[in-house]
């Protein structure tokens, strides 16, 4: 049995002397307990990037679709009344592109963005105007159907000298392809300004 040096039996394990109080052992200092773990908060979902503004982008190219056939109908249609509405329908229609655009998918453009989405608008316009020149040159090449232009043509109240100056730019296959240069600045630069305009107007409202 375990003894202390006074002579007091001791307890087994015993620290100290229950008579005494002497140490019977090395007491070893008691092991710090490691610092807590700090959890790290999971990283934050990064938003997928906006789609650019061009011919991959699905809404943009089917909004600026139907912009780019409305402006062209709505040419053809108040043409008649006042040749300035014209190029009115084609800013108009830059400037509806972008609207819509921002309404559907809730994201905001640059100036240059909604001159991107003003301009592929008036591809579509200038694409249908060239459809619709080239099925106009190949009607005209038929008697009776160039009959029904003319009879149509003085139903309107037009002079007979302007029509004839546009059956020798149609009957000339040169003649169109020397307009589509300009057509197509036309109808791409107009709804390309009014889509920058739109994207910049739009943007101060919020």
């Amino acid at each position: 049995m375990d003894r202390c040096t006074c002579g007091t039996v001791l307890v087994e394990g015993a620290l100290f002397c229950h008579k005494c109080g002497k140490p019977q052992r090395d007491i070893l200092p008691a092991e710090p307990e490691p610092p807590p773990v700090a959890e790290v908060p999971p990283p934050l979902p990064i938003a997928p990037a906006a789609p650019r503004i061009g011919f991959h982008n699905g809404a943009a190219v089917r909004i600026a679709l139907v912009a780019g056939i409305l402006s062209i109908i709505l040419s053809a249609l108040t043409g008649q009344i006042a040749a300035a509405f014209g190029p009115l329908w084609l800013i108009a229609a830059g400037f509806w592109a972008v609207f819509v655009y921002r309404r559907r998918t809730g994201e905001r453009l640059t100036a240059m963005s909604g001159a991107h989405l003003g301009w592929i608008c008036g591809v579509f316009g200038f694409i249908i105007v060239a459809l619709m020149m080239a099925a106009l040159a190949m009607a005209l090449s038929n008697a009776s159907a160039l009959d029904t232009v003319r009879d149509q043509w003085r139903q309107y109240g037009k002079s007979e000298a302007d029509l004839n100056q546009l059956l020798t730019v149609f009957r000339n296959p040169v003649n169109i392809l020397a307009t589509m240069p300009v057509l197509f600045v036309l109808l791409t630069l107009l709804p390309a300004f009014g889509g920058a305009l739109g994207a910049k107007l739009l943007d101060r409202r919020h």
